[in-house]
């Protein structure tokens, strides 16, 4: 393994896909108001980042809020 190589392994693993989503981004993908991942996220069903005067959602949180609501 190359230095470059295994720099570039070592900070995937201290960076795992740092994705986030806007609000917006969340309602378009469920199909909902934003209103309504607005409620989720104050009842404490969505967990957020806020960034200043951004509230994001982790591509983990989302995928976690959806898995918990998968039907069998």
């Amino acid at each position: 393994m190359t230095d470059e190589s295994s720099a570039a392994a070592a900070s995937k693993r201290r960076n795992p896909a740092l994705r986030f989503f806007a609000i917006d981004d969340i309602a378009e993908c469920l199909d909902v108001s934003t209103k309504t991942v607005r409620r989720w996220i104050k009842a404490g069903a969505l967990p957020v980042h806020r960034i200043g005067r951004l509230v994001r959602v982790s591509e983990a949180d989302f995928a976690a809020f959806l898995a918990l609501r998968r039907e069998a």
